[in-house]
C-alpha cells in the first residue's frame, strides 16, 4: 500500500512539473533584443506619445511591445520590463497619445490631439536588435500615407 502511495505521489509530481513548463504563450519570457531610436514627424523630434509594436503573422504568440517617446523623440522598446527591448520579428507599429480619453484607437487618439491621423506601418527587428533607429513619420498634410523606418 505504501509503495502504491509513493508511486502515486511521484506520478502526480511529474504532472505538476510537466504542466508548469509553458512556452511564450504560457507566460515564459522570450529573449528580447535592443530596439531603441528616435521618432520624428516631418523631420522634427516627436515626443510625448506612445508607440505600440504589435506582432504580425507567425509572431502572433509573441507579446506586444511598447515605448513611451520622450520630448526629444527618443524611445526604448519594452516587452517585459522598462527598456528591455523587443522579441525579434515583424511588427505593426501604431503611434498614439492619450488624447481626450474617448478612444482606445491610437490613430484616433493622435487625431484628437494633433488633428492628424498617423497610419500604422511595419518594422522588422532582427535577432541582434536595432539601435539608433529613426522612425520617420510624415504628416498627411505633406504626403499621403505614414511612416517608415531608417537607420538599420
Amino acid at each position: 500500500m505504501l509503495r502504491n502511495l509513493c508511486s502515486l505521489a511521484v506520478l502526480l509530481s511529474l504532472f505538476v512539473v510537466v504542466g508548469c513548463g509553458g512556452g511564450a504563450e504560457g507566460g515564459a519570457k522570450v529573449k528580447t533584443a535592443a530596439f531603441t531610436g528616435k521618432l520624428t514627424l516631418d523631420g522634427k523630434p516627436y515626443g510625448k506619445v506612445k508607440v505600440q509594436f504589435i506582432p504580425e503573422g507567425s509572431d502572433a504568440g509573441v507579446r506586444t511591445a511598447y515605448a513611451e517617446v520622450k520630448d526629444d523623440g527618443s524611445f526604448a522598446a519594452t516587452t517585459y520590463v522598462t527598456g528591455d527591448g523587443i522579441v525579434p520579428g515583424k511588427y505593426t507599429v501604431r503611434v498614439g497619445s492619450e488624447g481626450d480619453g474617448g478612444s482606445t484607437d491610437p490613430a484616433a487618439m493622435m487625431a484628437a490631439v494633433t488633428g492628424e491621423a498617423i497610419e500604422p506601418f511595419t518594422v522588422d527587428v532582427p535577432a541582434d536588435g536595432l539601435t539608433d533607429v529613426e522612425l520617420k513619420l510624415t504628416s498627411s498634410k505633406k504626403k499621403a500615407g505614414a511612416g517608415g523606418m531608417l537607420g538599420q
